[in-house]
């Protein structure tokens, strides 16, 4: 079948995570001292601090299975925020909503993708393609991220995150999950990615897989197409002229 609809993993396929990490922070500095008052630079120091102690706020959670307990750490890392600016923390439904509307609001004025993306995903569209995207990030953080990026215009397809499929691992189910989001087979269907494991998953699911690996070849893949560097060979696998 004829591929219409291709599906982009997120950060380290079209956004590079170091920059958005950073702009992350200070963004989010900006939208809690606002909010809350304080010092945009003592929010994003909290953030910060968060960040370097990360895994001690999820030692006792399975995140990587059970989507409640994926839930349960964004709750205390957001919870972490007041307590470590020494801020009074608001009632828990407030702090529950905070949890789920900060990625968005954090992302929306970072421009973290790779310089190769924006005219790519341009070329894409422009080409008849539907994009969407298949990401461990919540479809608010997909938005932002893309809105930030200037791209979000491209993308008619689904965004797609545990929170739409309620089902945390990118295997068979996820992939089947966004096709169908998408009103459309697995076949008709493109992964991009640059991990081995989701594209796995996809390819299970009955779609064309690509592998993106920006910093060396994979010792082995189980994709249809890998590029190396960056996605510009993606258009002539598609046959899209230049």
């Amino acid at each position: 079948m004829t591929i219409t609809h291709i599906f982009f993993d997120l950060h380290r396929t079209l956004v590079d995570s170091k920059r958005l990490t950073a702009c992350y922070a200070e963004q989010l500095g900006q939208v809690m001292a606002q909010r809350y008052g304080g010092s945009p630079h003592q929010w994003t120091q909290a953030n910060l601090r968060i960040l370097a102690d990360w895994d001690s706020y999820f030692a006792d959670l399975n995140i990587d299975e059970d989507i409640h307990d994926r839930w349960e750490g964004e709750l205390r890392v957001t919870r972490a925020l007041f307590r470590l600016t020494n801020t009074l923390e608001p009632p828990l439904k407030e702090i529950e909503r905070l949890s789920w509307e900060l990625p968005e609001l954090a992302t929306q004025d970072c421009d973290a993708l790779y310089p190769d993306c924006k005219p790519l995903l341009k070329r894409l569209s422009a080409a008849g393609y539907t994009l969407g995207i298949c990401s461990g990030a919540i479809q608010a953080q997909i938005r932002g991220t893309l809105r930030g990026g200037g791209v979000l215009d491209y993308f008619a397809g689904p965004l797609i995150g545990p929170d739409i499929t309620e089902y945390i691992f990118r295997d068979e189910h996820f992939y089947t999950i966004a096709a169908h989001k998408a009103g459309v087979t697995p076949s008709a269907c493109m992964a991009v990615d640059d991990l081995a494991q989701n594209l796995i998953g996809a390819k299970a699911a009955g779609m064309t897989t690509v592998q993106i690996c920006r910093e060396g070849p994979p010792l082995s893949s189980p994709a249809d197409l890998v590029l190396e560097g960056d996605l510009n060979g993606l258009c002539s696998y598609l046959g899209i002229a230049e």
